[in-house]
Parts: C-alpha cells; sequence; structure tokens
C-alpha cells in the first residue's frame, strides 16, 4: 500500500478510538442515571483493496483500509424485560392491598386505644352490665344513653373514615389514569423521535430507547401491558388487553364518573359510542368501553392480580357498602311447628317458600363474593354496618318485647311519648333538635335526605341517632313494673343478646360469635388478610429484585469495566497516534533525503 493511503489507515484508528472514548465516557457520566442502559461499541473492518486474485488455492493479495466504528448498541435481554414488567405489575398491586389493609386497620383504631371504638363499645357493655344490677337506678341509665351516644359517635367516625379512605383511593385512580395517559403520549414522542433518528440506518438513538423503556417499565406498574417493536422502531403497546398505542394513533383512558357515588371508572375512548335514547337524546354508551371488569375473582392463573390501578379499583368497590349488601341465610322450615308435620299443607308452602329464598341467597353469596368480598373497603364496612345493625337490632328488639309484653296486659311500659315501643337507637328521619321549654316537646327541622341511599335501609349506620326523648330524660325507661317491682328479666335480656353466638362477619364464615366477640373476630379478619398479602407482596419483591438483579448485570454500567476499556481504548488511540508517526517519518526521509 502507499504511505499515504497508509495515513489514513492511522487516522480510521484514531476517529474509533476516540469515538469509543466517547462512549465509554457517556456510559461513566450515566452511572447513576435512573433507566440508563450501558452502551456497547462494536468495532469492524473496513472495506479491503484488493491487489491480485489468487488462484483457486491461493488467496487474493488485499490491502486493509483500516477499522471502522460499527454500531454503538444498547445491552438489553427482551425476555428479562417482559418478566420483569410482568413481576413489577403484580408486586405493585399487592403491595397496594397490604397498603389497604394497614390503612383500614388504622381506621378500626385497633384493640386498645382508649379513644377507639372498642373501647366505647365496652363501656356500653360494661353499663349494661351494671343496669343489670341495678336497673332502676336513674345514674345508671343515664350511662346507658351516654355510652350508647359514644358508641354510636364513634361507630359513625369509624364508618365515614372507610368512606373517606374511598374517597381519597378515588381521587387517586383520576391521578393514575392520567399517568397512564401521559406515559402513553411520552412514549409515542419518543416513537418519533427514535424514527427520526433511525430512519437511515445509521446511528441507534439509545438515549431515546432508554427513556421508553423506562416509561415502559413504570407503566407496567400501573396496567397488564403487552408491547412489540416493529421494523420502524415503533413499539406498540396493549393495555388489558386493549389496543392502548400504536405508530399512528392512542386510545386515551377516560374517567366515567357515577352521579350517585362520585366514583371514576375508567373506560376506553375510542370504544364509547354515541347512541339516541327513546327520546332522541344522545348518550354514550360505555357496555363495551369499560378497562375492567372487577366482578373476576383475582387470580394469578389468569393476570387479574397486575397493576396498581386495578389493585385500587377492587380496593375502593363501586358504592359505599352497609348490612343490607351481606346476604342472610334463611331458616328453614320447621316440622314441629306444624299441626300435621311434614304432611301438613302449610308446611309443605313454607318450603316451597324457602327453596325459592334459597335460591336467591345462593345468587346473592355468588355476587357478593365477586364484588363486596373483593373490595377491602366495602367488605369491612358491610361488615362494620352490620355490628352496629345487629347491636341496635338486639338492644331495640329487647326493649320492645317488654313493650309488647305489657301492652298484651293491657299495660303501657317501655312506650314513647307516641305510644309505640321505646327505642335506645332510632332512625334519623329528621335532625337539629331542640327542646322546646314552652311546650315541652322537641322542635326539629326536617332535613333533605332524597339523595342518600342510606335512608332506606333499616338501622345502619349513617341513618342512626339516638332517641332524642331520652337524651332529654333518660329516666323514661324506668324498668319498674306497675307494681313498682324492679325489671331484672328485661334488664338481664339485654346481657344474654350480647353474648348469644348468633353471628357472623359474612355468609363464608362458618364460625359463630357474639356481640362481645365480633368486632375482635373482625379486626382480626383485616389483621389476617394483612399478614397475607404481606407475604406475598415481600415473595413478589424478592422474585422483582432477583429479575432485576440479573436485569442489571447485563444492562447496568459497570465503573470497573467502563475504566478498563477506557485503558483500552486509550492504548488504542496512542497506537494509530504512533502509527500515523512512523508513517510521517517515513514520508519525511522520502521527500526531503531520496527527492
Amino acid at each position: 500500500m502507499p504511505l499515504m493511503g497508509s495515513v489514513y489507515v492511522g487516522t480510521s484508528g484514531l476517529q474509533t478510538s476516540q469515538n469509543s472514548l466517547n462512549t465509554t465516557a457517556h456510559n461513566l457520566s450515566n452511572l447513576g442515571t435512573t433507566g440508563f442502559v450501558r452502551q456497547q461499541v462494536l468495532l469492524g473492518d473496513r472495506l479491503y483493496n484488493t491487489l491480485k486474485k489468487g488462484s483457486v488455492n491461493v488467496s487474493s493479495q488485499q490491502v486493509g483500509l483500516g477499522v471502522t466504528y460499527e454500531k454503538v448498541r444498547q445491552v438489553r435481554d427482551y425476555f428479562l424485560d417482559q418478566s420483569y414488567r410482568k413481576e413489577n405489575g403484580r408486586a405493585s398491586f399487592y403491595s397496594t392491598q397490604y397498603e389497604a389493609m394497614n390503612e383500614v386497620e388504622d381506621l378500626l383504631n385497633e384493640l386498645n386505644d382508649d379513644a377507639s371504638f372498642n373501647h366505647a363499645m365496652t363501656n356500653f357493655w360494661s353499663t349494661l352490665q351494671e343496669l343489670a344490677k341495678t336497673p332502676d337506678d336513674t345514674t345508671v341509665q343515664r350511662m346507658l344513653i351516654q355510652n350508647a351516644q359514644s358508641f354510636l359517635t364513634n361507630a359513625q367516625q369509624v364508618y365515614q373514615g372507610l368512606i373517606d379512605y374511598q374517597n381519597e383511593l378515588n381521587i387517586h385512580i383520576k391521578e393514575k389514569v392520567d399517568r397512564i395517559n401521559e406515559l402513553g403520549k411520552t412514549i409515542m414522542n419518543l416513537n418519533d423521535e427514535i424514527r427520526k433518528v433511525e430512519v437511515g440506518g445509521i446511528e441507534s438513538a439509545n438515549d431515546y430507547r432508554d427513556a421508553r423503556n423506562q416509561a415502559l417499565d413504570e407503566l407496567s406498574g400501573l396496567v397488564n401491558i403487552e408491547y412489540s417493536e416493529d421494523v420502524y422502531h415503533t413499539v406498540s403497546v396493549r393495555v388489558e388487553g386493549m389496543e392502548f398505542l400504536n405508530a399512528d394513533i392512542m386510545n386515551t383512558m377516560e374517567v366515567y364518573t357515577d352521579a350517585k357515588t362520585g366514583f371514576y371508572t375508567p373506560y376506553w375512548k375510542l370504544n364509547a359510542v354515541k347512541r339516541l335514547d327513546e327520546n332522541g337524546d344522545e348518550y354514550l354508551d360505555l357496555s363495551r368501553a369499560f378497562v375492567y371488569n372487577t366482578e373476576k375473582i383475582v387470580s394469578s392463573e389468569n393476570d387479574t392480580d397486575i397493576g396498581q390501578l386495578r389493585s385500587m379499583l377492587y380496593i375502593r368497590g363501586d358504592k359505599v357498602a352497609d348490612y343490607t349488601d351481606i346476604p342472610v341465610k334463611p331458616e328453614p322450615p320447621d316440622a314441629n311447628d306444624y299441626p300435621l308435620g311434614t304432611a301438613d299443607p302449610d308446611y309443605a308452602t313454607a318450603v316451597n317458600a324457602y327453596q325459592k329464598e334459597f335460591t336467591k341467597y345462593t345468587q346473592k353469596v355468588d355476587y357478593y363474593n365477586h364484588t363486596v368480598a373483593q373490595s377491602v373497603c366495602m367488605n369491612v364496612q358491610a361488615e362494620f354496618d352490620q355490628l352496629i345493625h345487629n347491636v341496635v337490632t338486639a338492644v331495640n328488639a329487647v326493649l320492645k318485647d317488654a313493650h309488647d309484653k305489657a301492652a298484651q296486659e293491657g299495660k303501657v311500659y317501655m312506650a314513647d311519648d307516641d305510644g309505640s315501643p321505646l327505642e335506645i337507637f332510632m332512625r334519623k328521619e329528621c335532625t337539629d333538635y331542640t327542646w322546646n321549654s314552652a311546650t315541652n316537646k322537641w322542635d326539629y327541622t326536617e332535613e333533605n335526605i332524597e339523595d342518600d341511599y342510606h335512608t332506606e335501609t333499616l338501622y345502619s349506620i349513617s341513618n342512626l341517632i339516638i332517641n332524642p326523648h331520652l337524651l332529654r330524660e333518660a329516666g323514661k325507661m324506668k324498668f319498674r313494673l306497675d307494681d313498682k317491682t324492679v325489671d331484672y328479666e328485661t334488664a338481664k335480656a339485654l346481657i344474654d343478646a350480647f353474648d348469644a353466638d348468633i353471628y357472623a362477619l359474612n355468609p363464608n364464615v362458618t364460625t359463630r360469635c357474639s356481640l362481645n366477640t365480633y368486632y375482635t373476630n373482625l379486626v382480626s379478619q383485616v389483621a389476617n388478610s394483612g399478614s397475607v398479602y404481606k407475604n406475598i407482596t415481600e415473595a413478589q419483591t424478592i422474585t422483582m429484585s432477583s429479575i432485576d438483579a440479573a436485569r442489571e448485570q447485563i444492562l447496568g454500567v459497570s465503573s470497573d469495566e467502563e475504566l478498563s476499556n477506557m485503558i483500552k481504548f486509550q492504548n488504542a488511540f496512542n497506537a494509530a497516534s504512533r502509527y500515523i508517526n512512523v508513517i510521517d517519518t517515513l514520508l519525511d526521509n522520502i521527500i526531503n533525503n531520496l527527492g
């Protein structure tokens, strides 16, 4: 090769070594950058000049033209990326469930807090025990009403706390949907930038690819994703099985707001269809547009346990639940209650009615298991409200029995001002009670509760108050019969009502409990569920961490390795420089000494 041509060989060494040093420096400067993937230099031979063709058994005579900087590639493993993103979504789902359990456990105020609901219920129970000793003691009666008020106030605070947590989750759901759309737009913009750089097939847009992969990592924690890259370097993404974005369009995720609850439900904008109702008014048909079906059972096998957004929707539920959301198993008729036993026509009618009710019950249980039971908030709301309902029903029922028994004998006992059975707890059909001393009556303002969907529920937390007459005069209960004897029987019946093991948290729990142990069982259930989610979360974290560690071994920047490369490329640069110096010396001798 001519000496002048040899200069270009040395120059190629200088250029490629310098570019390799720049790439190594870029890796080192991004050593702690989140989402950065190390870049690897690929060097190759330039084309060879053929001076003479060789015979069949002899190689051709060729002269090399130096080295070329062929490509700077990202070092990634596609399968590890897929595994990481799948497990990241699953870990996000269960960690969100675990956080929710902790939040609910805090709302229940634990068991030993003096300001907790449990403390208020214990005081109410203790007062009932004192009442059983001296039922006619007006001081104990006043204490009973005061503790009943405290019991109800604390219950309403716990229930309202659960509702507030639902509303907080609702806000976060909207924020997550907005973030998903932001990530989608980011990925689309990065697709465009990558195409601009790589369309010529010369450069690789590695930094843009890093940003795109980081967006995919974050998106995988929010929703279940599938993705692929086409020949034009564009990544298409499917979210929860639906096309989210491709080279041309993005299917934006929107939220539908329920008019009654205010709860947000995500849906696909492009899947919503405008239709006309029977009056010719336009409405949006979302029947095929909703992103999730939250009635699906949570299952790793069916991938229904992936993504923080899905987890939040399950936790929040679709409404504020109460005791009516827990199915009550009907009791079968007893043949002994009929004169002719099983041959009695009325018994056959009762059996038929029971079978119909039991069929409805099984349907309600199935619905409960697919909706309420899968929502942390709804399940605890329903079970907690069921406790209050059972306490109120049991207490009022004892007083009503005493009233009815006296009425059968033509006597007035345990009666309110209007002659109805006296109730400690009553429905909130009116509010703002004010005692009018001039008329010796309670004045009140009617409450507009038309939109409150709890008003049709009997004895639910949201519509309960303490009887205002008893707040004014606790002695109306008397606990003293017409013959001036103390009514120990009714006071004892209140104690027995709290001790009867006839209650269950939900239809899936076979163990019966009393009103005294119900709340303890409820808190234990929440704690046990939290423990289960904690174990799953820790296992998922370990799985995700091991995959991430394997991924980091491939794509992570090693300072030792990069410094080693820097020394290698620096020596290569020095070698090319010395090669050029040798060629320069030879040319100088030829030109100046032989010319």
